[in-house]
């Protein structure tokens, strides 16, 4: 029966997935990518004097705060870009704008951040001891963030020049039918002016 049901679940987000524009399925794609790495691979390396060497997981105790606002903001653009009801409600809840670009970005830019501090610590760390430093995953992801955050940000600039356009369509529509009225209005006044000729005539 369960797996049935995650066969059905499984199949509804396939179907879910092709029904996506080229840009949404890149995104969905990348944050499956970012969700992979920060979970299943280590960001600092411990390489004690004395024992033998360990990584140190996102998912760990001492990440504690940071790992709940980094799985939150993760969970977040999982939901926002997959599901329609979560998008819903949070937009009926928030008040939320329906503009994918710009919230993906502020949560990947939340994300980077927590992420980088992370690094800086680390670096500060390692100018004590050298037995504590960034693993080489850690620099992938790191690379793997600003890729996303430049893709989104591509992608905001992209949609305002096509929303800049849209308003210079109706800016010249709205101008053309100004221009109709007062033609009208022009013609009116001189029927009228002849109206009134007549009338004294």
């Amino acid at each position: 029966m369960y797996k049935k049901d995650l066969k059905h679940q499984v199949m509804l987000l396939l179907q879910k997935f092709t029904r996506f524009t080229k840009q949404q399925k890149s995104f969905v794609l990348y944050l499956f990518g970012l969700t992979f790495l920060l979970i299943f691979f280590p960001i600092i390396k411990v390489a004690p004097v004395s024992g033998q060497e360990y990584g140190i997981w996102i998912l760990n105790g001492s990440f504690f705060t940071t790992m709940i606002i980094l799985l939150a903001s993760l969970g977040f653009l999982l939901g926002w870009n997959m599901s329609f009801r979560f998008k819903t409600m949070v937009i009926n809840s928030l008040g939320f704008k329906d503009n994918d670009s710009l919230i993906n970005f502020a949560f990947i830019a939340v994300i980077t951040t927590i992420f980088f501090s992370i690094g800086n610590t680390v670096s500060v760390v390692n100018n004590v001891t050298a037995t504590i430093s960034l693993s080489k995953i850690y620099y992938f992801t790191w690379l793997y963030l600003l890729a996303g955050l430049i893709f989104m940000l591509i992608t905001i600039v992209k949609k305002a020049k096509e929303n800049s356009g849209k308003t210079k369509i109706i800016n010249v529509v709205d101008e053309q039918t100004l221009k109709e009225i007062s033609n009208r209005k022009s013609l009116k006044g001189l029927f009228d002016h002849d109206g009134t000729d007549n009338d004294e005539e």
